[in-house]
Parts: C-alpha cells; structure tokens; sequence
C-alpha cells in the first residue's frame, strides 16, 4: 500500500482558452487543383492561340508578298514586250534599267529593235523565280511572225528611287 500511495496521478491537460491559436493553419482543401488545373489550361490555350495566330500571319504575309512580285513583275514585262509588239521603242525603253540604258542609248535600242528579223506575235509570261540576291527572273514564251516559238527568260531589277520592277536584260 506504500508503494501505491508513493505514485502521483499524471496532469490532466490544460483544456484550450479563449483566444488560443493551434500552432499553424489548415489548408484550404476545396477545388484549389481544379482551379490551378483551369488556369494552366487558358494561359496555355492562350499562348497556342497567339503563337498560331503569328505563325498563320507570317505565312500570309509571304504568299501575298510572293503574288505581288509575280503581278508586278508580269505588268512590267508584259508592257515591255507590247510596246516593242507596237513598235514603240521608247516606250520600251523607258522600262529598261538604268545599267542597260547606260551600256545602250535610245538610238542604239530602236535601231538593235528594229534591225531584228523576227517580230513579237504574241506572248505567253510564266511564273516568277526569285534568284536570292541576284534578282528577279521571269520566263516567257515568245512566238513571232515567222512562225518560230522562243523560250526567253527576263532579268528584272527594283528601280532603287520608284521601287518599280524594269528590264534589265534577256537570257
């Protein structure tokens, strides 16, 4: 009985007061993946839209850019060989670059012209080929009164002051 009167009974815990904090705080646990997994989504739907967009730009931008060299360049040529088709050398001429009217003068072109044994019936231009830095070509099929077909391709260079494609030179 000593021995049981000798043991003394353990604390009973201090029940929590008014004001009394537990020492950190709970986590919200409704929907925070499902919001996060929502946000991921539109931001990523977001850059793939814009991205896209630019891309699909970019490629619309060079097709156009593309058709309108083709259309400019088949305005030019096509002016050329009708004026020299009508027998207006200075016309024609006047849609030669400026090396090439630098190494002929109008005299010398209307007399190379006319001096030809072959006239330009009709004409048919083909599509452009960009040639990196050396320029712009076009390839046209030409037939002349004689009957004979001819396979010409057109060198054309940009007038650096008006930007308009000219003539300058056949191959």
């Amino acid at each position: 009985m000593i021995a049981a009167m000798t043991q003394t009974p353990a604390p009973s815990p201090v029940p929590p007061g008014p004001g009394a904090a537990p020492p950190f705080p709970a986590a919200p646990a409704e929907g925070s993946g499902t919001r996060l997994g929502w946000a991921l989504g539109i931001a990523g739907g977001l850059v793939a839209l814009c991205c896209g967009g630019g891309l699909v730009a970019g490629v619309g931008l060079a097709v156009t850019g593309v058709q309108a060299i083709n259309e400019r360049a088949h305005v030019t040529v096509g002016s050329y060989l009708d004026a020299l088709k009508a027998e207006k050398y200075e016309q024609a001429y006047n849609l030669l670059c400026e090396d090439e009217q630098r190494r002929l003068d109008l005299d010398r072109f209307t007399s190379r012209e006319e001096s030809r044994p072959e006239r330009i019936q009709s004409y048919e231009l083909g599509e452009v080929e960009l040639q990196g830095t050396s320029g712009i070509t076009l390839p046209v099929t030409e037939r002349y009164t004689d009957g004979d077909t001819e396979q010409v391709v057109y060198l054309l260079a940009q007038d650096p002051k008006t930007t308009d494609l000219e003539v300058c030179g056949r191959k």
